[in-house]
C-alpha cells in the first residue's frame, strides 16, 4: 500500500475536518464537504428570506432527487442499501415515539445521492444538505401533529427504499416523484394557511 501509519492517517483526517474540508459522521463514514458551502451559506440565508424559497428549493430537489433515485437504484451498493435501511428504521422510531425525525430523513436522501456515485450530484447535494435538513424539519414538525400525514410520509420513504431494494429505476423514480410532489403540496398548504 502507501506505507502510512493509521495514527498519521487519522491525524490528517482530523486536520482536514478541522479545516472544514471533511465531515466525519459517526457510524457512517467520512465525506468530502462542499468547497463552496461557506461561500454559498450567505447567499442561501438571503435566499431563504423570500416567501417562495422553500418551494423553489423543493423544485430543485424534485429535479435532482428523482434522477438520483432512478440512478441510485441501478448503482447502489449493498452497504448503501443497508445504510438507507438504518435511516428508515430511525424514521420509524421517530414515528412511533412521536418525534420529528428530520435528521434520519435528510440522511436517507443524502445516502441516495451518494448511491448515484456521481461526483457532481454528490457535491451539489452536499452544498444544500443543511437546507434539505431544515426543510425536512419544517415539514416534519408540522406533519407530525397529524399522525395520518406523518405515517404517510414514512410510507413514502418505505416505497422509495423498496424500489431501491428491488433495483428498479422506474419504481424508484416514481416513488421519489410522489414523495417530492407530496412535500410540495404540503408546503403550499402551509404557506396558504399563514
Amino acid at each position: 500500500m502507501m506505507s502510512v501509519s493509521r495514527p498519521s492517517l487519522r491525524e490528517a483526517l482530523h486536520r482536514l475536518e478541522d479545516q472544514g474540508l471533511l465531515e466525519q459522521i459517526q457510524g457512517d463514514g467520512t465525506y468530502v464537504r462542499s468547497i463552496a458551502s461557506s461561500s454559498v451559506d450567505k447567499a442561501f440565508e438571503d435566499f431563504f428570506k423570500h416567501k417562495d424559497a422553500l418551494l423553489h428549493l423543493m423544485e430543485v430537489r424534485k429535479i435532482l432527487e428523482t434522477w438520483a433515485a432512478r440512478t441510485a437504484a441501478e448503482r447502489l451498493t449493498d452497504k448503501e442499501l443497508k445504510t438507507m435501511e438504518e435511516y428508515l428504521k430511525e424514521m420509524k422510531q421517530a414515528l412511533d415515539n412521536q418525534e420529528v425525525g428530520h435528521v434520519p430523513d435528510a440522511n436517507f436522501h443524502n445516502t441516495i445521492s451518494y448511491a448515484t456515485h456521481n461526483f457532481l450530484l454528490i457535491h451539489l447535494m452536499n452544498s444544500i444538505y443543511e437546507w434539505v435538513e431544515k426543510v425536512s424539519y419544517e415539514v416534519r414538525s408540522r406533519l407530525f401533529k397529524d399522525h395520518a400525514k406523518f405515517e404517510n410520509l414514512y410510507r413514502q420513504h418505505v416505497a422509495i427504499f423498496e424500489a431501491m431494494k428491488e433495483r428498479n429505476p422506474d419504481s424508484a423514480y416514481n416513488a421519489m416523484l410522489a414523495h417530492m410532489d407530496y412535500i410540495i403540496s404540503e408546503i403550499t398548504l402551509f404557506q396558504q394557511s399563514e
